[in-house]
């Protein structure tokens, strides 16, 4: 009897500390790619994500529409994106995951902005629009002729249900902005 309530102990924790390595095991590979670039990037903008916080850190111009003017940007049937603030010490040939070049701003009844996304982007000026999309996240940047650049979408402030790197976000509002 002894000799087998020790075996059976000896497979209990055996199969215990089995079980533990395979759950600690597989947490750790399943995250892909994409997952781990999309926490680096909540990461990197944790601290910045205050308009006021953000400007300190160099987002400081402010991108208007060059047709309107308006520098909280519309789509009527598609939602919005919100005021764009952008680091122009940022724009170059290369994207980097916890270097967005824009932050994008919600305008609140109260006057104040709230965090909704970032935006990457590499004009066409160095990246010509002939020339093959830049990708990041595994996406490929879309041309935004309006502003003669690429650009890529990720909205870590506020879920997007068009989708993580659309363009628009139907819940973001412009109600409050200009």
């Amino acid at each position: 009897m002894v000799g087998r309530l020790f075996s059976y102990r000896s497979a209990m924790a055996f199969g215990t500390l089995v079980c533990v390595a395979t759950v600690a095991c597989s947490d750790s590979n399943s995250q892909t790619q994409q997952e781990k670039d999309i926490a680096a990037l909540r990461q990197a903008v944790a601290s910045i994500q205050a308009l006021t916080a953000a400007q300190q850190a160099g987002y400081t111009t402010v991108v208007g529409d060059p047709g309107d003017g308006h520098t909280c940007l519309a789509d009527p049937q598609l939602g919005a994106m919100g005021a764009h603030y952008l680091n122009t010490t940022l724009v170059n040939d290369t994207v980097i995951v916890t270097q967005p070049e824009i932050m994008i701003y919600e305008p609140q009844q109260d006057g104040s902005s709230k965090f909704v996304g970032v935006e990457y982007i590499i004009p066409y000026s160095i990246r010509g629009e002939d020339q093959a999309p830049p990708v990041l996240f595994g996406e490929e940047f879309t041309k935004n002729a309006t502003f003669h650049l690429w650009g890529l979408h990720v909205w870590v402030g506020r879920n997007n249900p068009s989708g993580m790197f659309a363009m628009w976000n139907p819940d973001v509002s412009c109600q409050y902005g200009h």
